[in-house]
């Protein structure tokens, strides 16, 4: 078997996310603390991140992150840095789906190559040709990094996937259409633990938070949020994620979950930033 170690490196935080726009129906919600959150997966002779955040020195993602009331926000070469890696180190990054804070980093990493659904990169394109009138279907990515994965394309740096594929052995992705992006995709990890093989599953924003997929209350009644998609797509693809994780939330990494920092072992920073430590 593979043996791939995984963490979750939080580049930023928030305690103004409105509660609505994570879990849809909670009205006068008032505002709740997300992370925001890449993972590293070592092992097999690869440094892999899923998704690589954002690039503060570009002024559309550092606006869009102060929009955001993101708080705390580091850069790459800081957070890996305290898992003793450069940014130089990565191979590879998988991109779940085009939003800024997923995909803002692409710039940051020159010996890496790059992985996203080609219907996510293509119709996210398509829709900065919008009118004014559309514009809520592009306000979650920005046009700097739409042009940059589009350069990496023709460099031949960028590889777009056609639906479900298999990145490298014990990893591979399955493509999620027009649910909270336009086709995002989840990432499953083979790791053994406890003897046996479980699966991982890096799951973007399948869902933010926890109560998506447990339900309000843990009331096991799918909820959901912000998406492209449909409310049913976006709660069908929640039962995949969570299908293909065994019906086992700590199976399911989230990235927006403060939830993370405590159902995994953890190290706190100074700033207030975590490491978690999912597999070792």
């Amino acid at each position: 078997m593979n043996r791939y170690s995984i963490q979750i490196l939080e580049y930023a935080n928030t305690d103004s996310a409105p509660v609505s726009g994570q879990i849809a129906s909670a009205h006068n919600g008032g505002f709740m603390n997300l992370t925001m959150s890449y993972q590293l997966i070592e092992g097999n002779g690869h440094k892999i991140l899923v998704d690589c955040g954002v690039n503060y020195e570009e002024p559309a993602s550092k606006g869009i992150c102060e929009a955001y009331a993101f708080q705390n926000t580091k850069m790459p070469k800081e957070v890996l840095a305290r898992v003793g890696l450069t940014p130089e180190d990565i191979d590879t990054v998988i991109v779940t789906h085009c939003h800024f804070d997923h995909m803002g980093g692409l710039k940051l990493f020159p010996n890496a190559h790059f992985y996203i659904q080609k219907d996510e990169l293509l119709n996210s394109l398509a829709a900065l040709s919008l009118p004014k009138k559309f514009n809520r279907a592009k306000n979650a990515f920005l046009p700097c990094d739409i042009k940059t994965a589009c350069e990496y394309v023709c460099d031949g740096r960028m590889t777009l996937l056609d639906g479900d594929q298999q990145i490298f052995d014990g990893i591979r992705v399955v493509a999620l259409p027009m649910g909270h992006s336009y086709c995002g995709q989840i990432i499953l990890v083979e790791v053994e633990e406890d003897g046996r093989k479980v699966e991982k599953i890096l799951s973007g924003d399948v869902a933010y938070v926890q109560e998506n997929v447990l339900g309000l209350n843990n009331d096991g009644v799918y909820v959901p949020f912000t998406a492209v998609g449909s409310p049913v797509t976006v709660v069908e693809q929640i039962d995949k994620a969570y299908a293909l994780a065994g019906y086992d939330i700590k199976n399911l990494i989230f990235n927006h979950e403060v939830r993370n920092y405590k159902t995994y072992e953890s190290t706190t920073y100074e700033d207030g930033l975590h490491v978690a430590t999912v597999v070792r």
